[in-house]
């Protein structure tokens, strides 16, 4: 039995090797060929964010002075 992947447009099971693989700046995507519509496969790595400016409420409270 072949393997189907059902797309979550359009519903139809799909054969994920006849899907074509694209891929955007935050994620891989597979496109049904039926609807035609992206569909997710995974995320792509995104560059890890420096911890250098606090946030939130702490960084509304101004620093003590000598």
């Amino acid at each position: 039995m072949p393997r189907r992947f059902i797309c979550p447009h359009c519903h139809s099971p799909v054969d994920p090797d006849a899907m074509d693989s694209a891929a955007g700046p935050s994620a891989h995507y597979r496109i049904c060929p039926v609807c035609d519509e992206a569909v997710l496969i995974a995320l792509a790595p995104q560059p890890a964010v420096e911890a250098s400016a606090p946030s939130g409420v702490a960084a509304l409270i101004p620093e003590p002075t000598p």
